[in-house]
């Protein structure tokens, strides 16, 4: 995604990787392969691997700089974090980083839509065998309901279906120690730009960020949508979604609204160019990617 200009604010997308994910009916509850192959047949063929119907997801961040802050939207998955022994090539996501002119030291704001595996990766670092936070001046805004959900399923050792352990203890229980953490409920505000925006269901506390400058807006969705099908159905939820049809409500009122307010929408799924806006089809949408 190249960097878009919202008014008064910048927004910058960091790619971490991109890869082949699983088949719609492996991804998306209630979901089959006629209806997916159907709905492929009008989207721009880098979305899908056509030989085998496995959607492309990409792994990324957005970076915002507003006239007061310099605010990190969800930090990937980060590195030494992944215990299956897959390990992804973390330059990409630091030179990216890098390359907008920016240190760690930087940044005032760290946004987790929720607190997933890839959404909090370089939340933390290690440094000397230790876990401390990456962003070291950075405030780190959790939704309360999300932080005590995983917090109770680290301490209890009730870890979700389909999730991997110990991302509470290395991803978020460092920043908290460190002092960096606040726990914030409702549609909070971060600055005079950016505010959170509920939309739970993926998981308990999910939030997405609302960005908003000389009377434009646009939306980071974290996991309301993972892929372009997901507007098409937006009933398909996914196995790793707290509450499956809280997660379909949720997605369905925020595309809805986005439809109204023509909103740029960031789904941080979605490849290159990932931006875009959508349209109302009957009860469906069509999404429309961004031309810069």
């Amino acid at each position: 995604m190249q960097d878009i200009r919202l008014g008064d604010v910048t927004i910058s997308a960091i790619l971490e990787h991109q890869k082949l994910g699983l088949t719609p009916e492996q991804l998306f509850l209630g979901s089959d392969a006629e209806t997916a192959r159907r709905h492929y047949a009008e989207m721009e063929p880098f979305l899908y691997d056509a030989e085998t119907g496995r959607i492309v997801l990409a792994f990324q961040s957005f970076l915002i700089r507003t006239p007061k802050n310099i605010i990190m939207v969800d930090t990937c998955n980060g590195a030494d974090k992944l215990k299956d022994k897959i390990v992804w090539d973390t330059r990409p996501w630091l030179d990216r980083f890098h390359q907008l002119g920016l240190t760690f030291a930087d940044v005032d704001f760290v946004l987790c839509t929720h607190l997933h595996i890839d959404h909090t990766g370089w939340n933390t670092r290690l440094e000397q065998g230790r876990w401390v936070p990456t962003f070291p001046n950075a405030t780190y805004l959790f939704q309360k309901r999300e932080y005590v959900y995983w917090q109770r399923a680290a301490e209890t050792g009730a870890k979700p279906p389909r999730h991997q352990d110990d991302i509470w203890q290395i991803n978020c229980l460092p920043v908290a120690e460190a002092g960096q953490a606040e726990l914030v409920e409702g549609a909070h505000e971060v600055d005079a730009y950016v505010s959170l925006l509920p939309t739970p269901g993926h998981s308990p506390g999910h939030y997405c960020v609302h960005i908003h400058s000389g009377g434009l807006e646009a939306i980071a969705l974290g996991d309301l949508a993972h892929h372009m099908l997901q507007c098409r159905e937006p009933g398909w939820s996914t196995p790793f979604c707290w509450d499956p049809e809280m997660a379909a409500r949720s997605r369905m009122k925020l595309l809805s609204e986005a439809v109204q307010s023509r909103a740029l929408l960031l789904p941080t799924h979605f490849p290159a160019p990932t931006a875009g806006r959508v349209t109302a089809d009957g009860e469906r949408f069509r999404y429309h990617f961004h031309e810069a």
